[in-house]
């Protein structure tokens, strides 16, 4: 947002109003980033000679040396007190310049009184619409609806093009906008003059008109463009793309049948440089964790850590406690060997500490507290065929190993004879039962794992090679169990002794100590807090996630953002904390993304490739933008998804890889050639052909984008 300190009357003139390659005045800037003082430049259309300074002093002493037309200042550098003083002193200095100063376009009215300076919000209204000009309330909506103009007209962009890179939710919102405040919908935009078409129509409809509003169409041109020289959506980014090159690979055959979603942008104009059906849905495979950890990261924070607390309910004598302990579950998803040597690695510090403390014989059990979620351990949109694999393991509130067990299948001493099989976790003695034989040599050992949830246990079928032993891990299936179980193994080997074992509390208000009821124990006054385990931060755990492209943790996290920001820990609430925040704070259309998970295991997913390209922009410009961006995979990056991928791009790419049934994609950050940095979404569904032939051609696009 724009206001001016006039001596007179606005001196701002508008871009390109003087002669062919003459410059229309000189202007001193001060700004201590040098990218925003060129879109500053960039949206004042290059005709101005800009002296740009980064601190009041500095500006000083320009002025001392160098004869300037005007200024243009931020209200609140280096703050709000300093700044007021440093234009006091301005105004006096230079009596007839007029000083352009810029604030927040979401500020109150009362954010406009710079203290005496003859600009107080009822000054300032007054003497806008003296002018002609809207009041300060408006002024960014005529500014976007000008800028929109000129993407129609000048630029030929489409509608949906222009909602994306001004900030509107959808093309029709820039539509409705368009045809309250000017009367024409953009298509007559288009074709009637563009940007002079809207400025026509803004100053008939306002309230006056005549000579000062028809003067006021140069104050307006050049405080609309600096209004919006922050936003995304001026030319002056990176050069564009070789489309027809693009399009080459995406139609040679086989690829011609498969379905193809791209989106291009440049990172800091929003200039769009390549679409293709970027307004379909696509079932996005892993780029779902995309949508997942960007509204972890944004309503959680960076820093964000999982507590798993122990609570003692009863009465402490020395050693032991009569009553029970109760560890209240936070869905905690680093208990596994990413973070520890290994899940019963955690389990067994639980319990070292635990003794530590002091609390070694419990007259009743260990009650584990999972109530703030629900018990489902099965994404509601899933194949079943997925569920006995690793990548297909759920976890729950308290859930070790990422919900993952491995079997160390050993071949019998002859060829027919049952092979023996250990597994790790170890949670109850009897969950896995084997049907495993030893086959002959050069047969290779095949393990079938099927969860029977009657009898709550694992029976593994197929064969083991003779001579062999092999290591295969499988979906534990009953995660929440089996690691309250495990805990209680922990416990023992540590010498703590409880009466009534390890327990699970599924649902809140179950009795869990005395008069203390799960789900309510840290407000019972016979309960005492022993400690709290702490997991690493988000940014740590979101870094895992997304460079492996871990399914299980994904889970963990769409999840806990139900628990956190809705009312359980389940998957319809995570959901839901999801969408809203795509919608409500991303601007993201509705119809644009359906999440069905965190992971995008669920081919139910829908989600469109400009839907990703906002969310991924909408971080880039935030305040978590390099954590974001150092989480995502690269190329080259060991153990990442892309470390065979783009190794001629090392360093430049930084994105979010997909793959089921299929389904690729491949979105994220890409520098070019020249510097420059797009953001992108390349989404491909019902391809029919083999994953490695698609991601080939997914590369190529991207190193077209990179020239």
């Amino acid at each position: 947002m724009l206001f001016a300190f006039p001596a007179s009357t606005f001196a701002v003139s508008s871009p390109g109003a003087g002669p062919q390659g003459q410059s229309l005045a000189t202007l001193a800037i001060i700004q201590t980033d040098a990218r925003v003082a060129a879109r500053i430049g960039t949206a004042l259309g290059g005709m101005h000679d800009l002296m740009v300074r980064s601190s009041w002093r500095a500006l000083r002493e320009l002025l001392r040396r160098e004869d300037v037309d005007g200024c243009i200042v931020d209200v609140d550098h280096p703050n709000r007190e300093g700044a007021r003083a440093e234009i006091r002193a301005l105004r006096a200095r230079h009596i007839s310049w007029a000083i352009v100063a810029y604030v927040d376009a979401s500020a109150q009215p009362d954010f406009y009184d710079l203290g005496g300076l003859g600009v107080g919000p009822t000054t300032l209204a007054r003497g806008l619409r003296r002018t002609g000009l809207p009041p300060p309330s408006q002024f960014l909506v005529w500014g976007r609806l000008l800028v929109a103009g000129a993407f129609l007209a000048r630029d030929g962009r489409t509608v949906e093009e222009a909602a994306f890179a001004l900030g509107y939710s959808s093309a029709s919102a820039l539509a409705r906008a368009m045809k309250r405040k000017t009367g024409l919908t953009p298509g007559e935009v288009a074709v009637a003059g563009g940007m002079a078409s809207v400025q026509r129509e803004l100053l008939a409809r306002s309230k006056k008109s005549g000579r000062i509003a028809r003067r006021a169409g140069n104050v307006i041109l050049a405080a609309a463009a600096l209004s919006l020289a922050g936003c995304a959506g001026f030319p002056g980014g990176g050069t564009g793309v070789d489309r027809e090159a693009i399009e080459a690979v995406l139609d040679a055959p086989p690829l011609d049948q498969v379905h193809f979603g791209v989106y291009a942008v440049d990172a800091r104009t929003g200039r769009v440089l390549f679409a293709r059906n970027a307004h379909r849905k696509f079932v996005p495979a892993s780029n779902q964790k995309v949508l997942v950890t960007a509204t972890a990261m944004s309503l959680l924070g960076p820093d964000f850590r999982y507590e798993t607390e122990v609570w003692a309910t009863g009465s402490r004598m020395g050693s032991m406690l009569d009553g029970d302990l109760v560890m209240l579950a936070s869905g905690d998803p680093t208990f596994s060997d990413r973070f520890w040597d290994s899940g019963t690695a955690a389990l067994d510090a639980i319990a070292d500490t635990l003794y530590r403390r002091g609390v070694h014989d419990v007259t009743g059990s260990m009650f584990v507290d999972v109530s703030a979620w629900d018990s489902a351990t099965v994404g509601p949109t899933w194949e079943v065929e997925d569920l006995r694999f690793a990548y297909g393991s759920t976890g729950g509130a308290f859930a070790i190993d990422e919900g993952e067990i491995e079997l160390i299948v050993s071949a019998g001493p002859a060829v027919g004879s049952p092979a023996s099989v250990a597994w790790s976790p170890r949670g109850t003695s009897d969950f896995v039962t084997s049907r495993i034989v030893t086959a002959p040599p050069d047969s290779s050992t095949r393990v079938r794992a099927s969860y029977h949830p009657e009898s709550r246990r694992l029976t593994l079928e197929g064969r083991a090679e003779f001579g062999q032993i092999d290591t295969v891990s499988v979906a534990a299936r009953d995660p929440v169990r089996q690691a309250a179980a495990a805990l209680g193994s922990a416990l023992g080997r540590r010498g703590l002794t409880f009466q009534g074992g390890t327990q699970v509390a599924w649902t809140d208000s179950v009795r869990v100590g005395r008069g203390c009821l799960s789900g309510l124990v840290p407000e019972c006054p016979n309960a005492g807090h022993i400690f709290t385990m702490v997991s690493p931060p988000l940014v740590d755990i979101t870094q895992q996630l997304l460079e492996r492209s871990q399914n299980w943790m994904a889970e963990q996290l769409i999840r806990t953002l139900g628990a956190e920001r809705g009312e359980e820990g389940s998957w319809s609430e995570g959901v839901k904390v999801i969408q809203d925040f795509l919608v409500d704070e991303v601007g993201i259309d509705s119809l644009d993304v359906a999440p069905r998970d965190g992971s995008g295991l669920s081919a139910y997913n829908l989600v469109t490739p400009r839907a990703l390209v906002r969310l991924l922009t909408f971080m880039a410009n935030g305040p978590n933008a390099e954590a974001y961006r150092g989480a995502l995979a690269s190329p080259g990056e060991e153990d990442s998804t892309l470390e065979r991928r783009l190794l001629d791009l090392e360093g430049r790419v930084f994105a979010k890889t997909g793959t089921i049934s299929n389904v690729n994609s491949l979105s994220g950050y890409l520098v070019r050639d020249d510097g420059s940095e797009i953001v992108f979404s390349i989404l491909s569904n019902g391809s029919g052909l083999s994953s490695s032939v698609v991601r080939a051609a997914i590369d190529d696009v991207v190193r077209q984008f990179a020239r």
